[in-house]
């Protein structure tokens, strides 16, 4: 069936659109006359397309002061469009940047009962075998992945997280103790950066950040993890730098607010 245009031209679904976004993005309620006004839209179908979107749940009209609102049922359809999106997917494009970037491991992981998943993974273009396997589970207390995702996790959560770490010390250097895991979060949340110094395998340290979604929760991590040998402080403070940048990139495509 063929659209019929009125003078703002478009289909119905523009129409419906354009009294959308006006109603979602202004800083104040409108009236019909103001919606009417900034879509250049004939009142007969300005009337019809809100009536539509009013019983859809998309928009709210408020009779007692005649303003229009956004309507409670765009909550539960982002709700369930976040549901059905996989980071993998979302984050595939940065993982490449930083493969390409480095030529380092990438990993992917995500944050389950305590424990690190990684869930996708890129490997080095020069030889390096890692304890890492996409599906595989690790420790959270000693990996930049791990640390990253539990500095953003709320007090109650990161409390549940700390009683599900083991504490092994598999090197010299990992955090062995609930003080010393809550003074490196403290450092990662304000830095959005996480390191891993030789603390789960020796010899490999790696960069990480945390991927933040809608409500600005820990969702996933993305890391450069590469032999110590072959980085140097400066690279080291390049990976960091990459690192931090693309979890932001991505951490906005799900919906998180930017930040420094």
């Amino acid at each position: 069936m063929t659209e019929t245009n009125t003078k703002s031209g478009g289909s119905s679904l523009d129409k419906a659109l354009s009294l959308l976004q006006e109603v979602c993005k202004t800083p104040y309620p409108l009236r019909f006359a103001e919606l009417v006004d900034k879509t250049d839209l004939p009142k007969a179908t300005a009337h019809r397309t809100l009536t539509s979107l009013t019983e859809k749940g998309l928009i709210r009209f408020d009779d007692t002061t005649q303003l229009y609102h956004p309507g409670y049922g765009l909550l539960e359809l982002a709700h369930q469009a976040w549901s059905k999106i996989d980071v993998r997917d979302i984050a595939a494009d940065q993982m490449k940047h930083l493969w390409s970037e480095t030529g380092e491991t990438i990993h992917l992981a995500v944050l389950d009962r305590g424990e690190v998943i990684y869930i996708d993974k890129m490997e080095s273009q020069k030889s390096l075998r890692l304890f890492s396997a996409v599906g595989k589970k690790g420790p959270a207390y000693c990996t930049g992945v791990g640390k990253a995702m539990l500095a953003f996790l709320s007090e109650e959560q990161l409390t549940k997280a700390i009683q599900e770490q083991s504490f092994t010390q598999h090197t010299a250097t990992t955090l062995v103790n609930e003080t010393m895991l809550r003074n490196e979060l403290i450092k990662i949340r304000e830095s959005k950066i996480s390191l891993d110094l030789e603390e789960h395998e020796e010899g490999i340290q790696c960069a990480a950040s945390v991927i933040l979604n809608h409500r600005n929760e820990p969702i996933a991590a993305l890391s450069i993890t590469a032999p110590k040998f072959r980085v140097d402080d400066a690279r080291f403070q390049h990976f960091q730098a990459l690192v931090k940048d693309a979890c932001q990139i991505v951490s906005i495509r799900m919906g998180a607010m930017a930040s420094n």
